[in-house]
């Protein structure tokens, strides 16, 4: 008997551990859980791409580009409308003085349009123009967005780079200062030494401080554009190899026509013009309707009840030129906007051409940046060498490495112009990848052989 209660006891004990180990853990795994759900996972990097994507997907210039779009194709129903029949009335009745006091009026009919002389075609292509306008300007929107997101993307790597190339620079020259004050305190070194080193320090902390607010700042800007929260973790994807600039501007500029909204926008609203004209050069002709009305009235001497079947029309015969003259001017604005499109489209180009040529100087810039940091690695190996050899001093060895520091600085500003620069230029054939050729580098025989 005592053998089975101790077995039970026993059973019992294990069960109730059992049962808190499992609510412990069940409770451990909700928190983690709810957790991942909200954060954002800290090793995960966010690329260029889908921090475009992102951009894309809740941006208040689409909502309105999209505002306007809904407006036009509102408008364009209501010229499809223009087509159908319209049914109307006119209705009146209430109480009067005289002989009769009580007296109505109706008068309600449909009425097909069967001639305008073109003026609702000439409307439904007008608005068909304008809502092929708008879409085209949607798409110039989204094109602008994903041009400054790389933008913006490009400038955040590089300010925080050049963020910790400056905190490099700040520890070590305060080392160097602290140990030059020392030396110049016992009339080791004179103390003009000092100075210099310390203005130079003071000039790269505010340097820090510079690039580390331009940083803070473009950070902000960029987790509202993408729509990233203060409370999520934003690690940027570093770029990976450094694209070429095609050698031909052609095919820049032959992509630019096939694939940018703005030449097809151009002939869009001469279209637009030119069915303006044509809806004003339908007020020329007799408008003429299908109509059936149902008419009645009541008053002192009418007294009718009848149905009306037949044909409506009007027609604005002489007017003493007031409608040739807006027809004329309208033919003047289609002549400028025909003249306006040209000049755009010329500028366009124009800007293509400088943006080209500016990336392929661009290009050479970070080949010369290159081989200066290349050289001053060099040279500040060479210097610490000589240190430690004792052929050198630590004055020349503070030169280079501060010659070392700049020259990183430079290579990375080199590479995010750069950058920048292919992103404005790839804006103009709309990014599409198709369009963009990776090419092996080319040098400056290259380059002369180019020109000519």
């Amino acid at each position: 008997m005592t053998k089975c209660f101790k077995e039970g006891k026993t059973f019992w004990r294990r069960t109730v551990c059992l049962g808190l180990t499992v609510a412990v853990l069940t409770a451990s795994f909700s928190a983690y859980a709810a957790e991942s759900v909200v954060l954002r996972p800290s090793g995960a990097l966010l690329s260029i791409d889908e921090a475009v994507k992102n951009a894309l997907k809740d941006s208040s210039e689409i909502k309105r580009a999209l505002a306007r779009l809904g407006k036009e194709a509102a408008l364009y129903k209501g010229t499809l409308a223009e087509f159908f029949p319209k049914l109307k009335a006119d209705v009146q009745a209430g109480a009067a003085t005289g002989e009769r006091t009580f007296l109505s009026y109706l008068d309600t009919g449909i009425e097909q349009p069967i001639f305008q002389g073109g003026k609702a075609v000439a409307e439904k292509r007008r608005q068909s123009a304008v809502c092929e306008i708008e879409k085209l300007r949607l798409e110039e929107v989204k094109l602008d967005l994903e041009l400054a997101v790389r933008v913006l993307y490009a400038q955040v790597l590089a300010e925080k780079e050049l963020t910790r190339i400056a905190q490099g620079e700040v520890k070590e020259l305060t080392a160097e200062c602290e140990r030059i004050k020392k030396l110049s305190g016992k009339e080791m070194l004179p103390h003009l030494e000092a100075f210099k080193v310390e203005s130079h320090l003071e000039s790269v902390k505010h340097s820090l401080v510079k690039h580390k607010e331009t940083y803070d700042y473009l950070l902000t800007v960029l987790r509202e554009t993408v729509g990233i929260g203060e409370g999520e973790v934003l690690e940027l994807q570093t770029y990976g190899t450094i694209q070429e600039v095609e050698s031909g501007l052609e095919s820049f500029l032959g992509a630019s026509r096939e694939t940018d909204p703005v030449y097809k926008e151009g002939s869009l609203m001469i279209l637009a013009k030119q069915q303006e004209k044509r809806s004003l050069q339908a007020e020329r002709f007799p408008q003429l309707s299908l109509s059936t009305r149902w008419n009645s009235v009541r008053d002192v001497y009418v007294d009718t009840n009848r149905v009306i079947v037949g044909i409506e029309g009007k027609w604005n015969i002489w007017d003493f030129g007031r409608l040739g003259s807006k027809i004329r001017a309208k033919e003047q604005e289609i002549e400028e906007t025909k003249w306006a499109e040209d000049i755009r489209i010329r500028e366009h180009e124009k800007e293509i051409r400088r943006l080209f040529h500016e990336a392929r100087a661009l290009r050479q810039k970070i080949r010369m940046t290159d081989a200066f940091l290349k050289e001053n690695e060099e040279n500040y190996k060479n210097e610490k060498t000589r240190l430690v050899t004792g052929g050198k001093g630590a004055g020349e060895l503070l030169g280079s490495f501060i010659a070392l520091e700049e020259a990183r600085s430079a290579a990375v500003q080199a590479v995010a112009e750069y950058r920048i620069q292919m992103a404005r230029l790839e804006r103009t054939r709309a990014f599409k990848p198709a369009a963009i050729e990776t090419l092996p580098e080319k040098s400056i025989t290259d380059l002369e052989e180019d020109r000519a």
